[in-house]
């Protein structure tokens, strides 16, 4: 039986009524076997975090959705970071080098990994570090990641044993 790891647009598409993608989302879920094992990252717990305290920060309070939407999202088994992670992230950074960096030695390539310009396309491959850390927690535990975020597929052209599923 397959494991499946829920990414931030997932969670934020899955949790959020108001989210143009909810429907589909909550639909492609629900037709997930009921015993599979579903996981949220840590990393995503992050980035909704982050999101909230941006928010207060300009707005001064958080809106009660955004709060439900992380409490909810923490109710999912979380996946933690650790160096079995690490060794998994850097062996899936240097094969997506290999695929879309022509001189990834050289001192001028970018820092950053949106950054990064497809040799094929000459489009910036635009999938950031968050992404790739939870592609390599998906990859170490051989579970789906699945994502509404069509750009995620980036990575795994670049990694078949990640495996991503679409909404």
């Amino acid at each position: 039986m397959d494991g499946y790891l829920f990414d931030t647009n997932t969670l934020s598409a899955l949790l959020d009524p108001s989210h143009r993608k909810h429907a589909d989302t909550v639909a492609a879920v629900t037709s997930l076997d009921s015993a599979a094992p579903k996981f949220v990252s840590v990393v995503a717990l992050a980035e909704l975090q982050f999101g909230k305290l941006l928010i207060e920060a300009f707005a001064g309070s958080t809106p009660a959705h955004l709060a439900s939407i992380i409490s909810r999202a923490q109710t999912y088994a979380p996946l933690e970071i650790t160096r079995h992670t690490a060794a998994e992230y850097g062996e899936l950074k240097a094969k997506l080098a290999k695929l879309y960096l022509a001189k990834a030695f050289r001192r001028d390539r970018p820092r950053w990994l949106e950054n990064w310009v497809d040799q094929a396309t000459g489009q910036r491959l635009q999938v950031d570090e968050n992404d790739l850390w939870m592609c390599a927690q998906a990859r170490e535990r051989n579970l789906i990641m699945l994502t509404v975020d069509r750009k995620m597929d980036r990575i795994a052209r670049a990694d078949p044993l990640v495996r991503i599923s679409f909404i």
